[in-house]
């Protein structure tokens, strides 16, 4: 799964009405590694295959998690400056939005329990960024929180 940063915004998609699992929920792109790939050909692929992202550099990975399915998800973070031209997959997602990372930061997350697991929920611009991503987005703002803080504890 990629983690697409682009410039100071994450990209996220909204997931097709017509895919067979998670249908409408708002993920980073992603999908299954193919045999003989890496997590990082298979974040980068998936995020060409799905939104046309190319030319994205990796920096590195996440905590790998359990999706509630049981698949294994490495999140892999990549980098871009700008915002190329995008090619959403009609198939795969009906939406594509970025969110800066500013206004990430001022949400206030809340988190419940389901099947014995904490889900995260960031509700951002009347979207609610739950399940593996928001998991995912929660790890993401606390090491982006920490890399930008002097030693003393401070914003830089």
């Amino acid at each position: 799964m990629a983690v697409p940063l682009l410039g100071e915004s994450l990209l996220f998609t909204l997931r097709s009405p017509h895919l067979p699992t998670h249908a409408g929920q708002v993920s980073f792109p992603g999908g299954a590694v193919e045999p003989g790939e890496t997590p990082v050909e298979a974040a980068l692929r998936e995020a060409a295959e799905e939104v046309g992202l190319e030319g994205v550099e990796p920096l590195g990975f996440l905590s790998p998690t359990f999706s509630p399915q049981g698949f294994l998800v490495q999140p892999v973070v990549v980098f871009r400056e700008d915002l190329p031209p995008l090619r959403p997959n009609p198939l795969e997602v009906a939406r594509v939005f970025l969110a800066p990372l500013e206004e990430l930061l001022r949400v206030n997350p809340w988190s419940e329990v389901r099947h014995g697991r904490t889900v995260w929920h960031f509700p951002w611009r009347g979207v609610d960024i739950w399940g593996v991503t928001g998991n995912i987005l929660r790890e993401f703002l606390e090491v982006w929180r920490g890399a930008h803080r002097d030693p003393l504890g401070g914003p830089l």
